[in-house]
């Protein structure tokens, strides 16, 4: 990363998040994190801190504009910029099939998988039209485009970031902002197995299978969202980029 390069990372607790923090850390970026978890935001920052790296974190609830709004702030104010950021802050799905879902739990997921991504991106975006540009990369899910067994809240989400993506991607392609979406598989993460346990009929229906027949770590997942933020990644925008050790081919 070039002297000076701000990411902010929302989910920066812990699983896809932590280990795109840790990576842009020992990478020279200036790292925010963001997240409702004062510990395992503190542990990041300190995790980047002794590897020589520069961070701090913010408590934030992307389900509300005010705190998402005030952790773009606080990149700017510490750092003088935003050059970058990764949006992995998400919820797994309620486990249950769509008629017996009520309104506040389909709302629950929605709300921070969709909306708080719709006001992650609103914010930095605003952030990064200032000093001229900028990439974002967007945590979706193989679950954006492949249907799973009572999973119909989060595949809804998910679908709706990658829509949000293209439509955005155009917005501001002349503005050199790049937003890109990144669609994890099955991934060792504390989100993942709590999937698993809101949901056994995952397992018990053979919903995810993955040819390469493992779970992906953290870091392969990160590795893929530091890159599009990279200039490596300069002629891509508006993708929807496939990490799920085929899962999504099978």
């Amino acid at each position: 990363m070039k002297d000076g390069y701000t990411a902010l990372v929302t989910g920066g607790a812990s699983g896809i998040g932590r280990a795109a923090a840790e990576i842009l850390g020992e990478r020279g970026a200036n790292v925010v994190v963001a997240d409702m978890s004062e510990d395992g935001g503190a542990d990041c920052v300190a995790a980047i801190e002794n590897a020589g790296g520069r961070a701090i974190f913010v408590r934030t609830n992307v389900m509300e504009e005010d705190s998402v709004k005030a952790a773009v702030a606080a990149a700017v104010d510490a750092f003088g910029r935003l050059d970058g950021a990764i949006n992995s802050a998400g919820l797994p799905p309620s486990g249950k099939a769509l008629h017996m879902l009520d309104m506040a739990e389909w709302s629950r997921v929605n709300g921070v998988n969709l909306n708080g991504m719709f006001l992650s991106m609103k914010h930095e975006v605003g952030a990064m039209l200032k000093t001229g540009g900028g990439a974002i990369v967007a945590v979706s899910s193989a679950s954006a485009v492949k249907g799973m067994i009572h999973c119909s809240d989060y595949c809804a989400s998910k679908a709706g970031v990658t829509g949000l993506v293209r439509a955005a991607a155009l917005d501001y392609a002349e503005q050199g902002i790049r937003i890109n979406a990144l669609l994890p598989g099955a991934t060792d993460t504390p989100l993942a197995h709590r999937s698993r346990d809101n949901n056994p009929e995952l397992v018990k229906r053979g919903s995810v299978h993955v040819p390469v027949n493992r779970m992906a770590s953290p870091a392969e997942i990160a590795a893929v969202a530091v890159w599009l933020l990279s200039d490596e990644a300069s002629y891509v925008t508006g993708a929807s980029i496939s990490a799920d050790g085929g899962m999504t081919a099978a």
